[in-house]
């Protein structure tokens, strides 16, 4: 997620456009911005919530808070920085939303920004709005009206009596981020004395899903989503991430990092070539056919010793890729792709005794604990598979209307002008990037086909790439940019530019392509350049059952993007410099 914040520099000749301007008969000066709390009047903006403080702060040279989820510490200059306290009537809640504003009107962009939040965490506040603010962003986040110090703790979320509070999960979860966005443009308005000209969401993970939630739910109140690796169906990923736990518990084996990273190094050996180069990363892991049973028997150095696989070694990572199964059978969830790191969801470790226990991914232990059980203190790794089963029905049932924005209806979004874009690491070590493939076709199959649902819908995907960034593979360099772009220009996004160093330390470019197209190398020129490979396929789906029992239906013919990815092959065929001249 790093990589949407790309710096860029402040025009040297604002301040003289903005003396020319001043010269001209009968234009108004804006008035100068005011950063002091009754500037700001907000008791009428939201039905039913009273406001308890507003406070500000003029900041100068401040550096931001750095190394959650990667993201680095940066100098912000010059901001005026708002903290509003509220509470909703009858409630003895309290929630904080922070809103950053460039000091004055030279050095802000005009555009609104709301920044999501990540884990468990409603908001992320210095992380990701002083990155905005550098970048001339008038910028929003919220804490949902819980503790925002633990990404990975739902404690908050328990009654003092130890029940759930449901009220307080809908605020974290949903009412609070349209409040957020209706506080900050009213803000934003008064501090400037004009609206913002265009509003945007960015975020990732949950911060993907709450855009989502947004698109679905609150329509009419950003014109532009950034959602990427987004949890849309939260309540499933998190019991989904237990699943390799539960494997290896009933095959009664817990398997090391260095075992997982063997099984996946053979993967890539089988099907890093499918797209015509051999760099690890694997552009599309659906047509990899690797099996790990042909491995059994193979020999390999793992914590300092020789290992071999075994029938229980390979049978864990086959369950653990095909994803939660019924006792019948049945595909209920996603698995990962053979190219993901499996250590994080599928963790172990080594107990004072030697004895290898297992580790479970945090995210989904607080939820099973916490929110299925009660009990912030039960071990989940003492759950057998017949729990799992139990527990998920129960998940769907309390949970799946609180914390999924899955909704495939987007008509008032797209009715409202508005424009969704989302990038997904194929490496996903948490969110199974099928699962946001799934969720487009399920808007294709009501929306009237790709063709229509691309009209204010985009997705691409990103080989190589991990949880919102880092791996192997070219991360996008900029997409709030192309989605600017696509909102203010109306400029639809065919390829998202994204780079990446490789172990050598050498730049690679690629363009990642709009789905359902997959990048393939064109077999001239250099594999580390974007220029050398075209996006390829998509252009007609028939209908299909997809694993989950759904039905999709495609009947787009060959259109338009067709015609450009062909286009775009013969121009960078062209370009090569080899003389080649098509059509």
């Amino acid at each position: 997620m790093i990589s949407i914040y790309a710096p860029i520099l402040l025009l040297a000749t604002r301040s003289v456009f903005s003396s020319e301007s001043s010269k001209a008969k009968n234009v108004k000066e804006p008035a100068v911005p005011i950063c002091e709390a009754n500037t700001f009047t907000l008791a009428d903006v939201v039905p039913g919530v009273k406001i308890l403080s507003v406070t500000t702060a003029s900041q100068k040279n401040y550096s931001t808070a750095g190394g959650i989820y990667g993201l680095p510490t940066v100098q912000v200059d010059d901001f005026c920085q708002v903290k509003i306290s509220y509470t909703h009537t009858g409630s003895d809640d309290k929630i904080e939303t922070e809103v950053w504003l460039p000091s004055n009107h030279g050095t802000w962009n005009g555009r609104y920004q709301a920044a999501g939040g990540g884990g468990y965490l409603t908001g992320l506040f210095d992380e990701l709005l002083g990155p905005a603010v550098n970048n001339g962003y008038a910028a929003s986040s919220t804490d949902g009206g819980h503790d925002r110090k633990n990404a990975n703790d739902l404690t908050w979320a328990l009654k003092a009596n130890g029940k759930v509070n449901l009220d307080i999960l809908h605020t974290a979860f949903t009412s609070s981020l349209a409040e957020q966005v209706l506080f900050s443009k009213k803000i934003v308005e008064q501090f400037y004395s004009e609206k913002p000209r265009y509003s945007y969401w960015v975020g990732c993970s949950q911060g993907g899903r709450q855009g989502y939630m947004m698109a679905q739910q609150y329509p009419d109140l950003l014109d532009g989503i950034l959602a990427n690796a987004p949890a849309i169906s939260l309540t499933h990923i998190v019991m989904g991430d237990l699943w390799p736990q539960i494997v290896m518990k009933e095959a009664g084996y817990w398997m090391s990092g260095c075992e997982f990273e063997f099984f996946r190094q053979q993967a890539i050996e089988a099907c890093d070539m499918l797209d015509g180069v051999s760099d690890g990363v694997i552009s599309d892991p659906d047509i990899c056919d690797f099996d790990p049973l042909h491995v059994i028997g193979k020999t390999f150095h793992c914590d300092g010793k020789d290992v071999e696989v075994t029938p229980v070694m390979a049978k864990i990572v086959q369950m653990i890729q095909q994803g939660p199964r019924t006792p019948f059978k049945k595909s209920i969830w996603h698995g990962f792709p053979w190219t993901t790191n499996l250590q994080y969801v599928a963790g172990t470790a080594d107990n004072p005794a030697g004895m290898r226990t297992a580790l479970p991914f945090p995210i989904s232990a607080s939820f099973f604990n916490t929110l299925l059980l009660e009990d912030p203190s039960f071990n989940v790794t003492k759950l057998s598979y017949a729990d799992f089963m139990a527990l998920w029905a129960q998940a769907s049932y309390n949970y799946g209307w609180l914390f999924d924005s899955d909704n495939p209806n987007l008509n008032a979004f797209k009715a409202s002008g508005g424009k969704l874009l989302t990038w997904h690491g194929i490496n996903d070590h948490v969110i199974p990037y099928g699962n946001t493939v799934r969720y487009r076709e399920r808007v294709e199959h009501i929306m009237g086909g790709a063709h229509e649902v691309d009209q204010f819908y985009r997705l691409f995907l990103a080989p190589g790439v991990n949880h919102c960034h880092g791996g192997v593979g070219p991360v996008p360099e900029d997409p709030l940019n192309v989605l600017v772009d696509w909102v203010e220009k109306n400029e639809p996004p065919e390829v998202v530019p994204a780079s990446t160093k490789n172990k050598e330390g050498e730049l690679v470019t690629r363009d990642l392509c709009a789905w359902p197209g997959k990048a393939k190398y064109m077999g001239l020129g250099d594999a580390k350049r974007a220029s050398s490979w075209s996006c390829a396929g998509g252009t007609e789906r028939p209908e299909v059952e997809d694993k989950f029992g759904e039905r999709h239906r495609e009947q787009r013919p060959l259109n338009s993007r067709a015609g450009d990815v062909l286009g775009g092959l013969k121009d960078r065929l062209e370009g090569l410099g080899l003389g080649l001249k098509i059509g």
